[in-house]
């Protein structure tokens, strides 16, 4: 094998390392929500205990960085992408805490909260898992048209996020026995609000890799 392809080897295990992590985010929101609906507490402390993998991922990922950076030299586009990748892999651990955070919430809710707001944040979290999805396929394909067309729906989020924000102050403003329980809530719909916005940060990161610009500064 010669080095450089070897190198070339080294650079594809680091994208689909970010691709796996990603993966255990999509797997661990998708799990949490889950575990808010069916107020399921096995589900959640499943959350919670594969955060600590999600964590391994990014240690993991920051070796891999800091061998090709100290083996390798890279240089250009390939030294973009590995910062990209050490940042990806930060945004994406703080994706895992917030699925945690929002299983650890969500069980604690009666039935009547959950029943209530279960097609807002299931909204929410389907637009989310999305752009976790496609933004880690971005960066594995390096597409920036892909990456920008992601952070598009960020907007999406957001206005649900609004919408379900103000619907919650309204009922704790006429139901003051209610404004524990929509005070959660609104942590909950908070997280994956954020889970939304670090996707937006790894699309950034992926059109710098793929045109050397930040989109935000």
């Amino acid at each position: 094998m010669t080095t450089r392809h070897h190198y070339g080897e080294l650079i594809e295990e680091l994208k689909y390392s970010v691709v796996k992590m990603a993966n255990l985010v999509q797997e661990a929101t998708g799990k949490a929500t889950q575990a808010f609906s069916q107020r399921n507490d096995e589900l959640a402390h499943q959350v919670i205990e594969e955060d600590r993998k999600i964590d391994e991922w990014e240690r993991n990922i920051e070796n891999q960085c800091a061998t090709l950076i100290g083996t390798q030299q890279p240089v250009a586009g390939d030294l973009r992408l590995i910062m990209a990748a050490l940042s990806i892999s930060n945004d994406l651990e703080r994706m895992g805490d917030y699925a945690a955070h929002l299983a650890t919430v969500a069980t604690k809710l009666s039935k009547n909260i959950v029943m209530k707001t279960r097609e807002e944040i299931t909204g929410m979290t389907d637009i989310s898992i999305s752009m976790i999805r496609d933004a880690a396929k971005a960066f594995l394909e390096q597409d920036a048209e892909l990456a920008d067309e992601v952070q598009k729906r960020d907007d999406q989020v957001d206005g649900l996020y609004a919408q379900f924000f103000q619907s919650l102050l309204s009922d704790m403003s006429e139901h003051r026995s209610h404004i524990q329980e929509a005070t959660a809530m609104l942590f909950c719909s908070k997280y994956l609000e954020r889970l939304a916005d670090h996707a937006t940060n790894i699309c950034d990161e992926v059109i710098y890799v793929c045109t050397g610009r930040k989109t935000h500064v």
